[in-house]
């Protein structure tokens, strides 16, 4: 199987074939998270300016609760944004 290109994506966004990307990374635990995007938004925004992440995500445990420990985010310190770049 090969990659899907940015070419071919827009030809099956055009065509109705995918109604939804999902911009995702691993976390912690090795799942993905992020989120789904529409097909043509993401074709019109995200490829051009990427798309926003929560730190809180990298910072959690299994059960999607705080962890202390993080230098990058916590409750004293806040939770910001980070890129998701495509």
């Amino acid at each position: 199987m090969s990659a899907l290109t940015l070419e071919k994506l827009k030809a099956l966004v055009a065509d109705g074939t995918i109604d939804t990307v999902v911009v995702a990374m691993t976390d912690m635990q090795g799942r993905l998270t992020g989120k789904r995007i529409h097909g043509q938004y993401f074709l019109d925004e995200v490829v051009k300016h990427g798309t926003e992440g929560c730190n809180y995500l990298l910072a959690v445990d299994v059960d999607m609760n705080t962890v202390a420990g993080y230098e990058m985010s916590s409750w004293e310190r806040g939770y910001s944004d980070f890129a998701l770049i495509p």
